[in-house]
């Protein structure tokens, strides 16, 4: 403890030392010293040695914000009070260079920028008047958020402002990447959430009926698309740091996958009904993946458990006992998934193929990629017998539904207690039950970490029809964004398996329902556009991510949504008359990217 101590005693008096450790903080304890209404606070920016993919990886120098006399953290020091509490803080730059701190006043409202010379100070102070949860960050000169990608990477924090009756509890991620600036030609890329890589993020606790609150700020330079498996979940509050809104209650619709830019913040709400082990990440392959070129530095054990993955993950733990299930609204729908693999002449990026042998699934494209329509129905236990055919263990992910934990398809971690999800061997099977509670569009996809499976076609679409209602693919028309594995091109979109689809057929004088899925490795911003004649045409919203919307958004309007990875959309044409239509497809910069011919006919 005496060395530590010195450390940070030399450092707050201006003396060289070595860097001090970089800690993760998981954002549950406020910093500073509150007096009444008043909260101080001192700051200090300053170099240290950070290991967020546990101790066996190697350290990164970084910069971070610690409070003065405490070690340095990733997140930095947590500001959380109640409105109407005076702040008064400090921050001191112990680095060699010049800092521009951002987010260190009252919202709503844009913070002044605030520059700190190296080995100089600055203070600010204000009143916390409003509500919500915001950010602040500081970096070298003058670099933006979503251009700070070097070792100042990880100087940010949160500022949370309470009512002042106070606030439900809750939990707070940072979402930020570490880049390593030794060599700016190889930078180290390292996603992490409140300081730490999975499997070495925080494991939560929760019990079957929490009422559950996470709020995410993401601090990185990129957007981030965040999944939760096994339940849906409801965003009540969505912001940009400057200010942070409420959503009506009439606009609050149910998902399981929220897109998150840099600088903006969410606010989501859920509910285990269901104890098990489940997952909250974000869906981008490129993080949640492990670098293949990484050394293997990481302790076997914990790599043993950690699904295959790493990055931007956390594991919540959920206890208890699951209310009974309803009665079944008939006998066990049965099906058979069968994988396969087919090697091209060079060998690299093998094509997968998904059949359902023992039943009529629709394909909604020549080929084997998307794989076939799987379609169940709401309220009806299911249960798919998953064969491997292919050389290479893998693992499917029923995508959005309401399942037990073991089912969910994450090897190494899904299950409850000692019954842990296996993968699937070459050779082998594995059977998933479930009995999805509404009717809605997901995706079944690989959740073996590999990029080769997913853009190899080892995906497909699963729709859940009500009762008594079949699946007409005239009037029902399901499209899958993907991608590709063409060499040399950086993760090429396809729709519906190809670069030039064939015509979506309308029919015409009926209502069309259009099911949207984004199954992309990393495009967390795409935007999908109905047109005629190049004006955007009209649909009505129906879904999104499996879940009803509410009544007050399923109102007839311009026919444009955001689709983020991992996100489905489900709206209603009123096509009722011929006419030729077209499904556009952009990134979010605007860069236009695929389009399908719509025939009403």
């Amino acid at each position: 403890m005496i060395l530590p101590l010195l450390a940070i005693l030399l450092a707050s008096a201006g003396v060289d030392a070595a860097p001090a450790t970089v800690l993760p903080n998981d954002n549950t304890h406020a910093a500073g010293r509150l007096d009444g209404h008043r909260l101080t606070l001192a700051l200090v920016a300053a170099n240290g040695t950070f290991r967020p993919e546990g101790p066996h990886a190697p350290a990164h120098d970084i910069a971070a914000f610690g409070e003065e006399w405490q070690p340095p953290s990733a997140p930095g020091p947590l500001v959380r009070v109640k409105a109407g509490t005076e702040i008064s803080i400090t921050v001191r730059n112990r680095l060699a260079y010049e800092l521009t701190v951002h987010g260190l006043c009252n919202r709503p409202g844009t913070c002044p920028d605030q520059p700190v010379a190296p080995g100089g100070a600055s203070s600010v102070r204000f009143t916390a008047t409003t509500p919500g949860l915001y950010g602040y960050w500081a970096a070298a000169g003058t670099t933006p958020l979503d251009e700070r990608s070097t070792a100042d990477s990880e100087l940010n924090g949160v500022i949370a402002v309470d009512p002042v009756e106070g606030a439900p509890p809750d939990r707070i991620f940072v979402v930020a990447i570490l880049a390593d600036a030794i060599d700016l030609n190889d930078l180290t890329f390292i996603p992490t959430m409140n300081g730490a890589s999975w499997p070495y993020t925080e494991r939560l606790h929760a019990g079957v009926g929490d009422d559950l609150r996470f709020r995410v700020v993401n601090l990185s330079f990129e957007s981030h698309a965040m999944h939760l498996h096994g339940f849906h979940f409801q965003v009540y509050a969505h912001g940009d740091l400057t200010r942070d809104r409420q959503i009506p209650l009439s606009r609050r619709s149910l998902a399981v996958t929220e897109r998150i830019s840099p600088g903006e913040t969410f606010s989501m709400r859920w509910m285990p009904t269901r104890p098990g082990n489940w997952l909250f990440h974000c869906h981008m392959v490129a993080h949640m993946t492990p670098d293949p070129a990484a050394p293997a530095n990481h302790d076997p054990h914990d790599m043993r458990m950690s699904g295959g993955m790493a990055g931007l993950v956390v594991g919540v733990i959920v206890t208890g006992t699951a209310p009974p299930a309803p009665a079944a609204s008939a006998g066990v729908d049965r099906a058979t998934m069968a994988i396969t693999r087919e090697d091209n002449a060079s060998g690299k990026h093998p094509t997968y193929r998904v059949d359902f042998p023992e039943r009529n699934a629709p394909r909604i494209a020549e080929g084997s990629i998307p794989g076939p329509v799987l379609v169940v129905q709401r309220g009806r236990p299911t249960a798919i017998s998953i064969e491997n055919h292919t050389p290479d263990p893998t693992a499917i992910h029923w995508h959005g539904i309401e399942i037990d934990s073991y089912f969910d398809g994450v090897p190494g971690f899904g299950g409850n207690g000692a019954s842990v999800t296996p993968p699937i061997a070459p050779g082998g099977t594995f059977v998933a039950t479930f009995t999805p509670p509404r009717a809605g569009t997901y995706i079944y996809h690989t959740h073996w970490h590999d990029l080769d499976q997913l853009s190899g076609g080892l995906y497909g679409p699963l729709v859940v029809l009500p009762p008594g209602q079949t699946f007409d693919p005239a009037t029902d028309h399901v499209v899958m964004i993907g991608v590709t594995n063409i060499d040399g091109e950086e993760e090429p979109l396809v729709l519906n398996g190809k670069r030039k689809p064939a015509p979506i057929v309308f029919r015409a004088g009926v209502a069309n329902r259009l099911r949207l899925i984004n199954i992309s490795g990393n495009n967390v911003a795409l935007v999908v556009r109905l047109t005629e004649r190049g004006e955007t045409a009209a649909w009505t919203p129906r879904g999104r991510d499996g879940a009803a919307l509410p009544g007050a958004m399923q109102v007839s309007g311009v026919a444009r949504t955001p689709l983020t990875v991992g996100g489905t959309f489900d709206a209603e044409i009123a096509a009722s008359r011929p006419r030729q239509l077209w499904l556009e497809v952009r990134r979010g910069t605007g860069q236009w990217e695929l389009q399908a011919p719509v025939d009403v006919k």
